[in-house]
């Protein structure tokens, strides 16, 4: 069986920017809403340094501020400065038990340390929140839980839950995508990664290329071919482009054989990141 790229294993979430009314504001309270802005838009953009100035800035005005404690929580963790993250994340639910947002990302660092009772615990909680828009990635970050306790079914089940909740959520589809492949259901696979092709992930080229290689165990090589090429068009300066072009060298020498396929992706590491809420 073909060589699957590998998607995020969880997922991290930066709180989008309050709604409350600027007239409701006091001067220090407006003057922080304005670096938590400048902040969250760094962190968008990666800019983890200037996140960071910004929302301690923002913190030092605001410290009671929930919103800004979580994603300042998130430029430690960017920082890599993973004991100060979760300081942050922590706080952040103590000043507002419904912050599912700071829940979801502190269950992940327990994912990323692998205290997975505690991971579990946290998403477990979010759940509870039924006002809460986002339990799509709740289902999605308990079935990657699932995975890594070796619990193939639930994970199934939860990836399935995050499909139904978002069934364009593109990350979700790719995993299940896996999981059928690697039992050898192909039909079912190539199905998931069609959808993992859509939402957000339109502009990734692993999901199509992915069809492709599971169009290739479906023995449709001429279908494969055109998914190929569509690869080469669609995505020219991605790595995908060249395993795609010798993916094609070697339907023409009629000498693709598992043993070549495997080796030849074994080398392919790139991912598909889920987009932070905004």
């Amino acid at each position: 069986m073909k060589k699957i790229i590998y998607l995020t294993t969880f997922l991290l979430i930066i709180t989008s920017c309050s709604s409350n009314k600027i007239k409701d504001q006091t001067p220090e309270e407006k003057k922080a809403e304005l670096y938590y802005t400048q902040g969250t838009g760094e962190l968008i953009k990666k800019d983890y340094l200037g996140a960071l100035t910004n929302l301690l800035k923002a913190k030092e005005l605001s410290p009671n501020d929930s919103k800004i404690r979580n994603n300042l929580g998130m430029a430690y963790y960017f920082r890599e400065k993973m004991n100060l993250a979760e300081i942050e994340l922590k706080e952040a639910i103590s000043l507002d038990d419904k912050n599912s947002d700071a829940k979801i990302n502190l269950g992940s660092i327990y994912f990323e340390k692998k205290k997975y009772k505690d991971a579990r615990n946290l998403y477990e909680k979010v759940l509870s929140n039924l006002t809460y828009e986002n339990q799509y990635r709740t289902y999605y970050n308990l079935a990657m839980l699932d995975l890594s306790e070796g619990d193939r079914k639930s994970a199934f089940e939860n990836l399935n839950k995050s499909i139904k909740e978002k069934d364009d959520y593109c990350i979700a589809n790719f995993k299940l995508g896996e999981l059928y492949a690697e039992e050898y259901k192909f039909k079912e696979a190539l199905h998931s990664f069609r959808q993992a092709g859509l939402g957000l992930c339109v502009s990734e080229p692993a999901p199509l290329y992915q069809q492709a290689i599971t169009l290739l165990n479906l023995e449709k090589k001429k279908d494969a071919k055109i998914k190929f090429e569509e690869v080469i068009s669609k995505f020219p300066d991605s790595k995908f482009q060249k395993m795609a072009t010798n993916q094609i060298k070697r339907l023409a020498q009629n000498s693709d054989s598992e043993e070549d396929n495997i080796s030849n992706n074994k080398q392919q590491t790139e991912t598909i990141s889920d987009s932070p809420r905004f």
